[in-house]
């Protein structure tokens, strides 16, 4: 009898347990339909109503310092072309008004690959000023600018002019990829093992010297020509945790640990004060040129780097950290996970975006790499809040997604919809303008509009919209002037401009970046 009644108990719990089971599991079917039919109606809505944004221009974020691109590997040989007005264009297509009007110069201060070699694209080697015959083992003759020659590399000043002739260069980052040749470990611009650094420790003041004396001449003959008042940045190191070595090593490039890169900065920050002192300069060090933000990948070690730096003074001098976007795409957690970790533990230090390129074979010509390319630039300012934005190449002669502008090494230049779709931001988003609050009714993303708006230094406001959906939206802005001039990048124009009066709302067309200048009112304008 007792048998039995333990049977019938143990029955009655299975069947317990199963129909609580079934009473769970029919009740998050039912919250599942609830919430599914919920957001397909609030998806149909968003699709057919229009969306609005409410900005509020007294709450403000970064302030924006320019967005620029770097002179590295094509600028050697494009700089020695005998076709003059290619030249010129290519210049004037990044840097003049009527192009992308970029305000930062990104300077590669080559290491002496050109003459130590090894690379299969002679390119990626980049020619040094410096005279190594001058070395006679004595590493002080690096601290001697007559140990330099300065048209070794004149394809790269001959359009460093060019550019700064325009009148719209405001910032320069001298950026080094390695140490020259003859302080490395093996006599080459990368290691000879995957992930080892290559600079001897012995010549951490001649690498400091090296920048410093480049860095000094050409501000102090080329720079100061035009305008002495651009801001000046030192990058000596680019991705210190990629391997940058081993066999089919395929350009500049040196590893650093995070101690043993803390302890050079350590020695460059005293050297670069000293020199500031001597020569009545205002030179900044930019660090560390991270090659991503991603806290959740092991092998970037970004909290081993950035604790490896705050053991030392100097880190406190530093005003800002230079990452790149490799990998990060358009994920926008990634982003609010490094933003939030600088916030908390790198107090007063600015984030800059100084490298990033879309990683995909091939150059696409469409609107979707134009969208994709912008989108990549919005969230960068809205979720990390950078106050710099730096696309890789200017100038690239690569089947690959690196470039701005692309030639033929002949008499041609091309560029794709990425180059329209960042003059979205370049030519609109001038230096001193402060990204403002807003909010947005389709806060989850569901009509596929991304914005950004900013206030500029003039009081008139400015929102660059991407619509990357396949249909035309209407969106409202409340907060706004009535005047505006509004510039269209789609499949078939390319910053084409039209002014009206603000009627209630805005038609975003699909597939299309659109930036919205409203302008104040004349009496709202200060003097």
């Amino acid at each position: 009898m007792k048998d039995k009644q333990q049977k019938d108990n143990k029955y009655k719990y299975k069947f317990s347990r199963m129909r609580a089971l079934l009473i769970t599991l029919l009740g998050v079917l039912m919250i599942s339909v609830i919430i599914g039919t919920s957001f397909g109606l609030y998806a149909v809505g968003v699709n057919f109503a229009m969306t609005e944004i409410t900005l509020d221009k007294d709450i403000v974020f970064q302030t924006m310092e320019g967005f620029g691109a770097s002179s590295a590997w094509t600028y050697q040989a494009l700089g020695l072309h005998e076709d003059e007005k290619l030249k010129d264009n290519a210049m004037h297509m990044l840097y003049g008004e009527s192009g992308l009007a970029l305000s930062n110069f990104r300077y590669n201060i080559g290491a002496g690959g050109a003459e130590s070699g090894g690379y299969k694209d002679t390119l990626r080697g980049a020619q040094s000023f410096f005279m190594a015959d001058r070395f006679n083992g004595d590493y002080s003759v690096f601290a001697d600018v007559d140990n330099y020659d300065f048209t070794k590399d004149s394809g790269v000043i001959d359009l460093f002019e060019r550019a700064l002739a325009l009148n719209n260069i405001k910032e320069i980052v001298f950026f080094a990829n390695s140490p020259h040749y003859l302080m490395t470990k093996n006599g080459k611009t990368h290691a000879n093992e995957k992930g080892k650094s290559n600079l001897k420790e012995e010549c951490y003041d001649a690498f400091a010297d090296y920048l410093l004396v480049i860095t000094q001449y050409l501000y102090e003959n080329i720079v100061k020509k035009y305008d002495g008042n651009i801001e000046i940045h030192i990058s000596p190191v680019n991705e210190p945790q990629w391997d940058w070595g081993g066999a089919g090593a395929s350009q500049e490039g040196c590893h650093y640990e995070p101690n043993e890169l803390a302890k050079f900065y350590d020695v460059f920050y005293n050297k670069l004060t000293a020199h500031n002192e001597k020569y009545s300069t205002q030179f900044k060090m930019d660090i560390f040129e991270s090659g991503n933000y991603k806290f959740n990948e092991r092998k970037a070690k970004l909290r081993d780097y950035l604790n490896a730096f705050r053991q030392y003074e100097w880190f406190e001098g530093i005003d800002s950290i230079s990452v790149h976007s490799y990998d990060a795409e358009l994920d926008t957690n990634l982003r609010r996970t490094f933003r939030n970790y600088v916030r908390s533990n790198c107090e007063g230090k600015r984030i800059v975006m100084s490298e990033v390129c879309v990683q995909k074979e091939g150059v696409d010509n469409g609107i979707d790499m134009g969208v994709y390319s912008a989108r990549m630039i919005m969230r960068d300012l809205n979720w990390l809040d950078v106050t710099s934005w730096n696309y890789w190449l200017s100038v690239s002669v690569y089947n690959y997604e690196d470039g701005l502008i692309y030639w033929d090494q002949s008499n041609s230049l091309s560029v794709t919809k990425r180059y329209y779709t960042m003059g979205h931001f370049t030519k609109f988003i001038p230096q001193g303008s402060m990204r403002i609050k807003s909010r947005y009714s389709d806060s989850f993303g569901i009509n596929g509009i991304n914005y950004v708006a900013f206030l500029r230094p003039d009081g008139s406001i400015v929102i660059v919209v991407v619509n990357n959906s396949k249909n035309s939206r209407q969106i409202k802005v409340r907060g706004a002037y009535d005047d505006v001039r509004e510039t269209l990048t789609t499949a078939d124009v390319n910053w084409q401009s039209q002014e009206y009066q603000y009627g209630g709302y805005l038609s975003v067309p699909a597939k299309s970046v659109v930036t919205y200048e409203f302008m104040p009112p004349l009496e709202n304008v200060e003097e």
